[in-house]
């Protein structure tokens, strides 16, 4: 249902009620104008009030919201809306001038005022009535037990009997029957008036303040019952003279709440001596509850311990408390205590204290104090120690005496490591028992669960940090690669290149280095990872700045060598072939710095084309410079030239064979009449094919250049530099 929805049927429920009492009120004015008793008018008036005081109850449902409050609160609510109508009836009794005679078992107005009054009273205590039976279902409710309901409906069954049952009598008539059922309502009011089990819940303050306003409730209701009952009140007189009915259900009530106020006063009082224990029991569990929820809120480690330290305060009641930890070779906030060293030889840190000063603590765990860390350690027990300035593990303490006579040591022990140790102290000997000792153990359990947590956690976010740098590096690696394939209409090019990392040391290039000449550059960084793609992007800046002053391919890889010479250390090199390509006469020059061979097709078949050349980084300058040389090639119609990296070649499943030049030689051979694209998808689905659909162990480049142009010269003319 909408709200606007419910605000409107709330709406017409008052409304509804307010014209029911209203008309009460004319049908009474009209009555007593009569001098003789009309049945029918007399029926009326009982549909009247019970359609009333029914849709007044409705409403009132609706907007009660009985979650909203506790026991405590809800009974001042009672009790403020009993002073309320209390005074209010004052009021009205005092102002009031006229009342009832009593004629023939029934109240006969003295005037028009007497029949306001009487509607007035029986509007103002029959609306307090339902609020204070709501109020008293909730209260009882409270801590429910399995049979708690059924006798709340029991007593509203026999309740409503006792009602029922004076239908037939005049308003003032005695009868059995309905002494009898009366006496049923009483019975049936003990019965729920002993059921108070959620006192045992409260704490000690509440016990007080629960205490106090069912004592004066108790004293307001008992007269209000009074007042509401017999044929000498007047209150009684205008209730019964509005209805006998309602007269019931306000008496039945008030009765209800002066037992179960009363029976309330009695069984708090009896409960005052266990308030202090259950306080503790509740602080204990509540304490538990809390940390487990900051074991996945609480991630910083220093926020962390300090609410660790607070809590134990509250757990034990301690005057002190602090938390140390013990550091190993990790660089981490915590980390764990190494097995079988000496105690002393482990760093100890004090992470965290309540209520001490470090020198204080210096001096209870410094000199001497190493031995109550061993005796925990050891025992990964709870130490308690009664009185600190008489045991021989305390005794060396004296600049603290008078403020520590008691503690209790408790160890942090994760994997059956002491992580760390929580103390806690007070100004009293023997201030710590065994039950003490068992709520610190379950509450240290707790807490090193929350430092393990909190310790994988900064891991965990550390970890998210460098996968996001790694992202970022990628991202930048790719942006090193060409964007876009060189469109060159006598050419036709394809690539493909895939880190087996997130980062990679593979690279390949094309550039234009004047309107004829096209450089085509692939290589491959030794080693993997972030390290191979910083020489990476450091080679795409050389090959920008130098391929076009070189137009040599061997000089250009010379030239390379000497500008890396003294950037990379001697277990690093890059291997390199380049390649420049006339498009205009289809000549091709090739040279190559310890880079896997370029396979090219031909309509002579297919061969390796592998001038020599070391990796460049590896040797001096004038010795690299001597074993470079470069090939030369005269393109045709339909040539394939395929430059990779060892990322193919190299491929080699678990328990397998490596993926072979042979391979990779014949399905260039076996694809050579398709695309470039067609090409290039053909050895990356055999390489896949070969791997198992499993991802390289290596980095993986392909670069396919296909010669489209036809010319005068044969097929293939094959030249050595």
């Amino acid at each position: 249902m909408t709200p606007r929805k419910s605000g409107l049927k709330k709406l017409l429920l008052l409304s509804l009620s307010a014209v029911l009492f209203l008309a009460k009120f004319v049908v009474d004015v009209i009555v007593s104008k009569l001098d003789i008793e009309v049945g029918f008018l007399s029926i009326l008036q009982v549909l009247l009030v019970a359609g009333a005081f029914i849709t007044l109850y409705l409403y009132i449902e609706r907007v009660w919201r009985a979650g909203d409050q506790n026991v405590v609160k809800k009974m001042g609510f009672a009790l403020i809306l009993t002073l309320v109508v209390g005074v209010a009836g004052l009021i009205l009794y005092t102002i009031s001038t006229t009342g009832f005679e009593i004629k023939n078992e029934a109240a006969l107005p003295e005037g028009f005022e007497s029949i306001v009054f009487a509607n007035l009273y029986a509007v103002v205590f029959g609306t307090t009535a339902l609020f204070v039976l709501l109020t008293i279902r909730d209260i009882i409710m409270s801590k429910r037990r399995k049979e708690t309901k059924r006798n709340f409906r029991i007593f509203l069954v026999v309740f409503l009997a006792s009602i029922a049952v004076t239908l037939p009598y005049r308003p003032f008539e005695s009868n059995i029957i309905v002494t009898l059922a009366f006496t049923l309502v009483i019975f049936a009011i003990l019965l729920n008036s002993f059921r108070l089990s959620w006192i045992v819940y409260l704490t000690k303050r509440e016990k007080l303040i629960a205490m106090t306003f069912s004592f004066i409730l108790f004293g307001m209701y008992v007269p209000i019952y009074v007042a509401s009952v017999g044929e000498t009140s007047l209150i009684a007189q205008s209730l019964t003279y509005y209805s006998r009915q309602l007269e019931t259900f306000i008496a039945g009530t008030t009765l209800f709440a002066a037992t179960y106020f009363g029976m309330t006063f009695v069984s708090t009082l009896f409960h005052l001596p266990t308030a202090e224990a259950f306080d503790r029991k509740n602080i204990e569990v509540l304490s538990l509850h809390n940390l487990g929820k900051l074991i996945t809120r609480v991630f910083d480690f220093h926020e962390l311990t300090d609410l660790v330290t607070r809590m134990t305060l509250e757990v034990c009641e301690a005057a002190s408390a602090w938390l140390e930890v013990r550091e190993g070779e990790e660089a981490t906030s915590i980390a764990r205590a190494r097995t079988g060293g000496n105690a002393g030889a482990a760093t100890v840190r004090t992470v965290a204290l309540q209520n001490i000063n470090i020198q204080d603590i210096e001096a209870i765990t410094g000199h001497d104090g190493g031995a109550i860390r061993r005796v925990v350690r050891e025992s990964r027990k709870a130490v308690v120690i009664d009185q600190v300035a008489a045991d021989d593990r305390t005794k060396h303490v004296k600049t603290v005496a008078g403020k520590i006579n008691s503690m209790a040591i408790v160890p942090l022990v994760s994997h059956d490591e002491v992580i760390g140790i929580l103390y806690a102290t007070k100004t009293m000997e023997f201030g710590f028992d065994g039950e003490d000792a068992d709520v610190l153990s379950a509450f240290a359990d707790q807490v090193t669960i929350a430092l393990e947590n909190s310790r994988l956690i900064e891991k965990s976010l550390e970890r998210e940090r460098l996968m996001r740098e790694m992202l970022l590096a990628q991202e930048m690696q790719r942006k090193l690669l060409p964007q876009e394939l060189p469109s060159i209409e006598e050419v036709q090019i394809e690539a493909l290149s895939t880190p087996a990392f997130e980062v990679g040391g593979d690279y390949y290039d094309f550039t234009m280095l004047d309107d004829e000449h096209l450089g085509v550059i692939v290589g491959d960084v030794s080693g993997k990872g972030v390290s191979a793609a910083l020489f990476m992007a450091e080679m795409k800046g050389i090959f920008l700045s130098l391929s076009r002053l070189h137009r040599s391919p061997s000089e250009f890889l010379a030239e390379a060598h000497s500008a890396l010479l003294g950037t990379m250390d001697r277990r690093t090199f890059i291997s390199l072939i380049y390649a420049i390509v006339n498009v205009r006469t289809g000549v091709m020059k090739v040279a190559r710095a310890g880079h896997c061979p370029m396979i090219f097709l031909s309509g002579n078949g297919t061969r390796f084309v592998k001038p020599t050349g070391l990796g460049v980084g590896m040797g001096s300058r004038e010795f690299f410079s001597r074993t470079i040389t470069e090939d030369e090639i005269s393109l045709s119609y339909g040539d394939v030239a395929v430059f990779y990296t060892d990322g193919v070649t190299e491929a080699r499943p678990e328990n397998g064979e490596e993926f072979g030049y042979a391979k990779l030689e014949g399905i260039v051979a076996e694809s050579g009449s398709g695309s470039a694209l067609d090409i290039r998808d053909q050895i990356v689905l055999a390489v896949d094919t070969h791997m198992g659909h499993k991802a390289p162990d290596d980095d993986l480049t392909i670069v396919v250049l296909k010669w489209l142009k036809r010319q005068s010269h044969p097929s293939v003319n094959l030249h050595h530099h």
